[in-house]
């Protein structure tokens, strides 16, 4: 099932590569809990995942993650919660939202639209693979 998460810290002129390594650790730090300390060579077991920046408006520059996620329905809640505690910690302002992507044809590439809007690159679960090495 599709999921469409959003992860708003509320900084103004966040560094949006701080923003986007802090949310790969928070994802990494996720599959080494549920696939084991050597989750990197399970990514068939990773889920299919497309991670979108924004910056926002031209007056208020507060970069946020859009994220397009395929999961089984029983493993959003965790997934979600864990993302948004773990993201918590570094950005007690974080704001979440979490929607079920409708199967209709339209709803699907609307939120592709939303979130290509901005023209960043897009980072995929190809992009997430390598381990963490830095556990702080």
């Amino acid at each position: 099932m599709k999921i469409f998460m959003t992860f708003n810290p509320h900084i103004e002129n966040l560094s949006q590569r701080n923003l986007m390594i802090n949310f790969r650790k928070s994802l990494q730090k996720y599959y080494r809990k549920t696939l084991g300390s050597r989750y990197y060579k399970h990514k068939d077991r990773q889920y299919q995942i497309g991670v979108f920046q924004e910056v926002g408006s031209r007056d208020f520059k507060q970069p946020h993650l859009h994220i397009i996620i395929d999961l089984p329905l029983n493993k959003v809640k965790e997934l979600h919660h864990f993302l948004s505690n773990d993201l918590k910690n570094i950005y007690p302002s974080l704001t979440t939202d979490c929607q079920i992507i409708k199967s209709g044809k339209y709803d699907e590439q609307n939120v592709y639209a939303y979130c290509l809007k901005e023209g960043q690159s897009i980072t995929t679960n190809s992009d997430l693979y390598l381990p963490i090495t830095d556990f702080n």
